[in-house]
C-alpha cells in the first residue's frame, strides 16, 4: 500500500478527568481522578503518543466499510503503574471500540500516580482516532514494482565499477530521476557533490567519481516501469532523490532505510496528511545575514528516521547557500517525531529527501 492508500490511525493527546473526588474503587483500593502528582508515561506524553500509534492497527474491516471515527477510552492505571479496567466510553463501532481497547491494554506500565507520597490508582481518559483518507483513489504517490523493500534492494544492487574499487574510490551518490504519468523512468542525472563551505570553489569531479556517477545513472535509467503517481485522478509526473552507496562493506538489508512506507514519519505538530516538507518550511528562519546579503536558493537535505523515531545523518544533497545550508540543517534536526514510518503495521527505517527553499520578498 502507499501512502495514500493506507489508512491513517490517530492517537490523540491524553485527557484527565478534572474532578479532584475518587471513584468507587472495583477493589478494596480506591481509583482517584486527580491527585498530587499525575501518573506519567516513561519518555512523556510523545512516547505514549508513539506507543499507541505502533500498536493500533486499523481493522480491515472497518476500512471496507468505510467507518472512522473517535473513541474514548477510559482505563485505570494502578498503584503499580500498570493497566487496568480499559473500556470505550465513548464507543463509535464495535470494530473500532476493541481496536482501541485492545491497544490500550498492550501499553507497558506507566510511572504512578502518587497521593500524599504514596502511589495510589488514578483514572485516565484516552482519545483514539480512526481517520480513513480523503479519497485513496484519487491520489498516491508513484510506487516501485514490489514495493519499497524492493526498491532498496534495487538501489543496493548498482553495480560497483571496478576501476573505482581498484582505486578505493567510494562514498555517496545522489540522483535525479522522473516517473513520468505512464510510469517510465526518465531525466537520471546525479547530482555533483557539495562543496566544502570553506573552499572558494567547487573541486572539480574526480575520474573516479565520475565513474560511480556513470554506473548509478545506468543503473537506474534500467528501472522498470513504476505504478505511476496521481492527483486528482490524474497521473502525473514526479521527481524523485535517492541515495546510491559504494562501498567495500554493504548494509545488510534489514539496516537499509526504506525509500518510501505505507506511513510517512509524523512531526510534532503536524498530521499524516501533511507533507514533510510544508513542516520543515515552517520551521525555518531565515538568516539575517542572507536576507542583508540579498540571498536566496533552495537547499535539499538528506535524514533518516529511525524506528525508534529518532532523525539521524542529516547532511545536504545539494546546496544554495552555507548560511541557507546550515538553517535547513537545524531546522530538521530540530523536529520532533510523533509516530516513526510505518509499514506493513510495523515501525519501519525511512529516508527523506526534502526541499528548503529561500525567497527574499
Amino acid at each position: 500500500m502507499s501512502l495514500f492508500s493506507r489508512a491513517a490511525v490517530l492517537a490523540a493527546l491524553v485527557t484527565l478527568h478534572s474532578s479532584a473526588q475518587a471513584q468507587q474503587p472495583a477493589t478494596s483500593q480506591p481509583v482517584y481522578t486527580y491527585v498530587e502528582q499525575m501518573p506519567t508515561f516513561p519518555g512523556g506524553q510523545a512516547a505514549l503518543f508513539q506507543a499507541v500509534s505502533r500498536t493500533v492497527q486499523y481493522p480491515a474491516e472497518a476500512q471496507q466499510q468505510r467507518i472512522e471515527g473517535r473513541v474514548f477510552v477510559s482505563f485505570v492505571v494502578t498503584e503499580t503503574g500498570n493497566v487496568r479496567d480499559a473500556k470505550a466510553v465513548k464507543p463509535v463501532h464495535p470494530l473500532l471500540d476493541a481496536e482501541a481497547v485492545r491497544a490500550v491494554q498492550a501499553l507497558p506500565a506507566f510511572i504512578p500516580g502518587r497521593q500524599g507520597g504514596r502511589a495510589v490508582a488514578v483514572a485516565y481518559t484516552l482519545p483514539i482516532q480512526f481517520k480513513l483518507p480523503a479519497d485513496t483513489a484519487a491520489s498516491r504517490d508513484a510506487q516501485y514494482p514490489g514495493g519499497p523493500e524492493a526498491l532498496a534492494a534495487y538501489l543496493a544492487a548498482t553495480p560497483y565499477p571496478e576501476a573505482a574499487r581498484a582505486a578505493q574510490v567510494q562514498g555517496r551518490v545522489y540522483v535525479q530521476f522522473e516517473v513520468d504519468s505512464v510510469g517510465k523512468v526518465r531525466h537520471v542525472k546525479a547530482l555533483p557533490p557539495v562543496a566544502d563551505p570553506k573552499a572558494q570553489k567547487a573541486a572539480p569531479v574526480s575520474s573516479g567519481l565520475v565513474l560511480l556517477h556513470t554506473a548509478a545513472e545506468q543503473h537506474l535509467a534500467a528501472m522498470p516501469a513504476w505504478l505511476p503517481a496521481r492527483r486528482n485522478s490524474s497521473p502525473v509526473t514526479t521527481r524523485w532523490t535517492v541515495p546510491i552507496d559504494f562501498t567495500s562493506q554493504p548494509a545488510a538489508p534489514a539496516a537499509r532505510p526504506l525509500p518510501y512506507a505505507d506511513q510517512l514519519p509524523v512531526f510534532v505538530g503536524s498530521t499524516p496528511a501533511e507533507p514533510l516538507r510544508a513542516t520543515i518550511m515552517r520551521s525555518l528562519r531565515y538568516p539575517a545575514a542572507a536576507i542583508r546579503s540579498r540571498i536566496q536558493g533552495e537547499t535539499l537535505v538528506y535524514f533518516e528516521v529511525s524506528e525508534q523515531g529518532q532523525i539521524e545523518r542529516v547532511e545536504v544533497v545539494q546546496s544554495s547557500h552555507p548560511l541557507l545550508d546550515a538553517e535547513t540543517v537545524r531546522a530538521v534536526k530540530a523536529q520532533r517525531i510523533a509516530t516513526p514510518a510505518q509499514y506493513q503495521g510495523r515501525p519501519v527505517r525511512v529516508f527523506c529527501i526534502c526541499p528548503a527553499k529561500f525567497i527574499r520578498i
